[in-house]
């Protein structure tokens, strides 16, 4: 409901903006349709052909820009115009006339990619036709297949009015093997008799983009070009910032917002806007606020700290701290738990033979009973995912966390919220209102001395590690290396360049620990199987199951492609 509601004061917004300060003659460049159909080949390649049709009255030529490409390239261009096909002009003459370049398009390579132009010819009506391929559109990722592009680009372009897309592959796409996903615009995405289908409910901005994300679980293609990269880092990229996981925090400012769009005052809306955001900051940093991100990163370069940060509680309780620096994620978390669990004996590696070759399994004993809480919630998903006996393996996790995903992000949610709330309550940390603008209030997170100590040597403990790795063979002998650091790096998600360079240098330091390089190796699959099928149910869920439903106005990040250009 929420959602529905600021969407409708998004429109309102852009309704009124549009009519107050935008005002445009009628007899501007105008893209009534544009409609894309893409047919992926079995190298990954992609036939795409645009109608696009199109009222102009200036300009000389129109233009597609085609930029981070990452090694694909545009071959096979055609042009047309009512079916009237055009001639390829070798050397274009982006200053030639709108008479020299009528009937002519050209392929043109920029240092960013290429271009497609072709000259407008006659001001009025125009329904072209542009036909091009594109190598790589699918690319190979570590544990799967997917199709990340940007069709078009609406900053600095001629934004069309409504849109279709339709994908079709060598043979039909299974909706139980296929997911997929429309960024940048207002519409629909669907998989229909065995091809994507999307198009747009409102018309296109300059500020929108359409993007189209497909992962292909079967991995039907056989790509000349790869990524390096898993579906869920992939994921987790593509889907940042996109609009079904953004929420606008700040109620007072969206009910102003609708108050003056009603009222007409979009040009005051702007400005008051403008005022709260700065007054609010300006206030805040007023009040000394803890120091996070790469200002904190700074503070400390340079530094190390050669201790184990923080033992007065559990390691969730600097949670809050971690990933306010950008560490101690869900997966994080997960592994740096499964080695404390296998010092302590709570887990147990087996080896079993099976028909279908080795496979490294775990055995789950039970926690003792003042374990705290949050711990114990990460420890129940082995649990969960175990047989009847106790014993679970990599693919259990993931279909647990796949299937689960609800669970784990409630679990996710809370790892920062009861960090935060238990450094406020050991006095690392503190809550203090800021007033601005009259009544208009903002709570700042602030850190005592105690604080500040173990937030640094939070940050200076990392620098430790990398000094570790930076280490030749005799240096890193020389250190006294327990099992808890590296518990502690699997938090930094440095565990495995760690103890690879430990197994380089030092083979036999493992003998004598609980640990050895097989199961800690091991452990790291557990933990990248977790989030990967906790990663696949999110992002699917998000977006109706990746099968369908409405699209996202933000995410995308990471697509090749481009889709720039204009008229010129």
């Amino acid at each position: 409901m929420y959602k529905s509601q600021i969407k409708i004061i998004s429109v309102i917004i852009i309704a009124l903006f549009g009519f107050i300060l935008f005002s445009q003659d009628l007899e501007a460049n105008s893209m009534p349709t544009l409609d894309y159909s893409i047919e992926l080949q079995h190298d990954g390649s992609g036939i795409v052909t645009e109608k696009r049709h199109m009222h102009l009255t200036e300009g000389t030529e129109v233009y597609i820009v085609f930029e981070q490409l990452e090694g694909s390239e545009i071959t096979d261009v055609f042009v047309s115009d009512y079916g009237e096909s055009f001639i390829y002009q070798e050397n274009w003459d982006i200053n030639a006339s709108r008479e020299a370049k009528s009937g002519k398009y050209s392929l043109i390579p920029t240092d960013e990619g290429y271009e497609i132009s072709w000259g407008i010819g006659e001001y009025g009506d125009h329904e072209y036709t542009v036909r091009y391929t594109i190598s790589g559109m699918v690319r190979q990722l570590k544990d799967g297949q997917s199709m990340l592009w940007r069709l078009f680009q609406g900053r600095n372009n001629l934004p069309p009015e409504k849109f279709s897309i339709t994908v079709t592959g060598p043979n039909y796409f299974d909706p139980e093997l296929t997911k997929i996903w429309g960024f940048g615009y207002d519409g629909e995405i669907y998989l229909e008799d065995g091809q994507l289908v999307s198009w747009s409910n409102q018309p296109l901005t300059g500020r929108n983009h359409i993007t189209v994300y497909m992962q292909f679980l079967d991995q039907p293609f056989q790509p000349t070009l790869s990524w390096d990269q898993t579906l869920a880092e992939q994921n987790h990229q593509a889907l940042e910032n996109n609009s079904y996981q953004n929420e606008d925090d700040t109620t007072d400012i969206v009910a102003v917002i609708l108050l003056c769009s009603f009222l007409g005052l979009g040009v005051l809306i702007v400005i008051f806007a403008s005022i709260y955001t700065a007054k609010r900051n300006k206030a805040i940093r007023a009040a000394n606020p803890l120091i996070t991100g790469i200002k904190r990163t700074e503070m400390n370069e340079g530094k190390v700290y050669r201790e184990i940060p923080y033992s007065e509680g559990n390691i969730l309780d600097v949670a809050y701290l971690l990933q306010e620096h950008g560490k101690g994620d869900m997966e994080a978390y997960f592994n740096a738990f499964l080695l404390k669990w296998l010092k302590e004996g709570y887990i147990v590696q087996l080896n079993t033979n099976e028909a279908n070759g080795d496979k490294l399994k775990l055995k789950v004993q039970l926690l003792d009973s003042n374990t705290p809480e949050l711990e114990q919630q990460f420890f129940d998903i082995l649990l969960s995912a175990a047989d009847r006996y106790g014993v679970v393996d990599i693919s259990d996790v993931t279909r647990w966390a796949e299937k689960n995903y609800d669970k784990i992000t409630e679990l996710k949610a809370s790892l920062p919220y009861e960090s935060k709330r238990t450094l406020t309550d050991r006095g690392y940390l503190y809550n203090e209102d800021v007033y601005f603008l009259g009544n208009f209030r903002a709570e700042v997170t602030k850190s005592s001395y105690q604080g500040e100590d173990l937030y640094n040597h939070l940050i200076q403990f990392e620098n430790y590690l990398n000094e570790l790795l930076s280490l030749d063979r005799v240096s890193l002998q020389q250190q006294n290396i327990n099992e808890d650091i590296i518990i502690w790096a699997s938090l930094y998600n440095l565990v495995e360049p760690f103890v690879e360079k430990f197994q380089e240098v030092e083979p036999d330091y493992f003998v004598t620990h609980h640990f050895n390089y097989s199961n800690i190796y091991l452990l790291s699959l557990y933990s990248s199987g977790f989030s990967s099928g906790y990663d696949q149910a999110v992002t699917s869920h998000q977006t109706s199951m990746g099968s369908g439903g409405t699209t996202s106005f933000g995410g995308g990040g990471g697509s090749f492609g481009g889709g720039g250009g204009g008229v010129r």
